[in-house]
């Protein structure tokens, strides 16, 4: 009963750590606080929701859609929105995410209704059974696209001209202006992957999780959570909190009560926050 609920969770952590990545890289390099990446999670679910019901298009297929969509949307967002704001206090940084929140959700809203959708895949209620455990092929899977998209980012960030562009511009950014960096246009192409990312995890969320327009917020509270966990800014560090994260919900909903995972979560956030700030591995930013 431990290992199937610690396997369990450690499914469950792939895809937090996968929406939480793309929260991790935006603040890392802008010190932005996107209250809005739980909106870009639904965006992304809805892409594969409607590819699936109108095109007949398996959610992991609808992926590269939601990758370049939402890629394309973050970067408009950055550029001609967020960007005003990047000199500003962190304040007007909240306050321009959080608007940008409420317009997706209530346009969502409006536009396809509250009701709570799924996606049923003729996989879905297929699992593989070993040692008396059982894992599901679906979200075996999403494990998996999960892991290789923390690394190919972590690829990217390292081994790229794009990637030590916005490393540069994340340490700073005034000698990376000298350098020849377009700082304004790193900063758009970092929240477009940040979005590009989150939007993928979307189509990963779909395949096992409700979708409703409402359903961002809570999104971005646990990304926050993971990312307090693993250390802010620190890319790695998003794939063992959300880990952490998820074993621990799954535990205490096992052993305990469903609905105290959420209150044991945030008890955890408080402890980090006083004791680690940086995170569990100490590479955090701290401000």
């Amino acid at each position: 009963m431990i290992a199937q609920s610690i396997i369990t969770g450690l499914l469950l952590g792939g895809i937090y750590a996968a929406y939480s990545a793309g929260f991790s890289l935006i603040f890392g390099v802008m010190g932005v606080v996107n209250i809005a990446h739980g909106e870009l999670v639904m965006l992304g679910a809805f892409t594969s929701y409607w590819l699936y019901t109108l095109g007949h298009i398996d959610p992991f297929l609808s992926i590269p859609f939601s990758a370049v969509s939402l890629f394309i949307l973050g970067y408009m967002i950055q550029r001609f929105i967020i960007n005003r704001v990047v000199d500003a206090p962190p304040i007007m940084s909240y306050i321009c995410t959080f608007g940008i929140h409420l317009i997706i959700a209530n346009l969502a809203l409006r536009f396809w209704t509250a009701d709570y959708r799924s996606i049923t895949t003729p996989y879905c209620g297929s699992n593989l059974e070993c040692a008396g455990m059982v894992l599901p092929y679906a979200r075996l899977a999403t494990f998996g696209m999960a892991i290789l998209m923390i690394g190919g980012l972590y690829f990217l960030l390292t081994k790229t001209d794009i990637g030590r562009a916005i490393q540069a511009t994340a340490q700073d950014r005034e000698m990376a202006r000298l350098m020849g960096v377009k700082a304004n246009h790193v900063y758009a192409i970092t929240f477009g992957l940040g979005a590009a990312i989150t939007g993928v995890s979307g189509s990963l969320v779909s395949t096992y999780f409700v979708i409703y327009p409402q359903m961002g917020l809570s999104y971005t509270v646990t990304a926050f959570c993971v990312v307090v966990l693993g250390g802010m800014g620190y890319i790695p560090g998003a794939l063992l909190g959300g880990l952490i994260l998820g074993v621990l919900e799954s535990l205490t909903a096992t052993f305990w009560d469903a609905g105290m995972s959420s209150a044991l979560t945030f008890f955890v956030l408080f402890l980090m926050l006083i004791f680690r700030p940086a995170g569990i591995m100490g590479k955090g930013v701290v401000e």
